[in-house]
C-alpha cells in the first residue's frame, strides 16, 4: 500500500507544459550531438571519444530523462482526466518516483556540479580538451546546469512524502553507482579511458575519489527528503490518498 496524493489542476497543467518542454529541449540536444562527428580528429583520443561517450554517465541520466519525461507527462495527463487509480499509473507513479528520487536528482546533481568545479580549474580533467571544439558551448549548459535544474523543479513541483525507510531507495542509488563504476573499471583495463583523471590518479586517489563520489551522491539523496519534508510534509499528513 502505498501513500499518494493528488495535484491541483492547475499545477498538473503546469507540469505538463513542463514536461513537454523539458522532453523537447532534451531531444533537440541528444540530434546535435548525435550528429557530431569526432571520428575525422587527427587525435586518436577524440576520435575515440566518439565510443566513450555513450560511457559517460552524465550521458546515462540524460538519456534516462529521455525516458522519465514521457512517463511523467502520461501520469499527470491520466491523473487530470480522472484516471488516478489506474493500477498501470499507480505503477507508473512508483516507478517515477523510484527513478528521480533514488538516480535522477542525486546523479544529476552530482554530475553537474563537479562539472563546473572540475571545468573552472582544467578542461582537462574531463576528457581531451580536443573534444570541446566539436561541442557548442551552449551544450555544455543543456546537459550540465539545464538538467540541475529540472530535476530540483521536478522534486518541488510534484508532491510526494517521505517513505518510512529511505534505506531501499538508497540501495537503488548504490546499485545504480556500483553498476556504472564497474562498467569505468571493466572499459579501463580494456584499454579504454572514460575519464581522463583516471590516468592522472594513482590507485589510492582513485578509491578516495570514489568514496567521496558515493559520500556526495548520498548527501544528494537524503537532502532531497528534507526539502520535500519542508514542501509538501504538512499538506501530504493532512490530505493523504490511499492509492491503493
Amino acid at each position: 500500500m502505498t501513500d499518494a496524493l493528488r495535484s491541483p489542476t492547475a499545477l498538473l497543467t503546469i507540469r505538463l507544459c513542463f514536461y513537454s518542454v523539458a522532453f523537447v529541449h532534451l531531444l533537440i540536444v541528444a540530434l546535435v550531438l548525435l550528429n557530431v562527428d569526432m571520428s575525422i580528429d587527427s587525435d586518436p583520443a577524440v576520435r575515440l571519444y566518439t565510443v566513450i561517450r555513450w560511457r559517460l554517465l552524465t550521458i546515462w541520466f540524460n538519456m534516462t530523462l529521455l525516458v522519465y519525461f514521457p512517463i511523467c507527462f502520461y501520469c499527470d495527463w491520466m491523473e487530470k482526466n480522472g484516471r488516478w487509480n489506474d493500477v498501470r499509473i499507480r505503477y507508473l507513479r512508483q516507478v517515477r518516483d523510484l527513478s528521480l528520487t533514488s538516480i535522477l536528482l542525486p546523479t544529476t546533481l552530482y554530475c553537474d556540479t563537479l562539472f563546473w568545479r572540475v571545468w573552472n580549474k582544467d578542461p582537462g580533467i574531463i576528457a581531451p580538451v580536443g573534444i570541446f571544439t566539436y561541442l557548442p558551448y551552449w551544450t555544455h549548459h543543456s546537459l550540465h546546469s539545464v538538467s540541475a535544474v529540472v530535476v530540483l523543479l521536478d522534486l518541488l513541483m510534484v508532491p510526494r512524502r517521505r517513505p518510512p525507510s529511505l534505506w531501499p531507495g538508497a540501495l537503488v542509488l548504490t546499485t545504480f553507482i556500483t553498476l556504472y563504476s564497474t562498467i569505468v573499471v571493466l572499459s579501463y583495463y580494456n584499454g579504454i579511458v572514460v575519464y581522463a583523471v583516471l590516468n592522472m590518479f594513482d590507485r589510492l586517489q582513485i578509491f578516495l575519489l570514489m568514496l567521496m563520489s558515493y559520500l556526495e551522491l548520498y548527501f544528494y539523496y537524503t537532502i532531497q527528503w528534507c526539502v520535500v519534508d519542508g514542501v509538501w510534509k504538512k499538506r501530504t499528513e493532512g490530505n493523504k490518498i490511499k492509492s491503493s
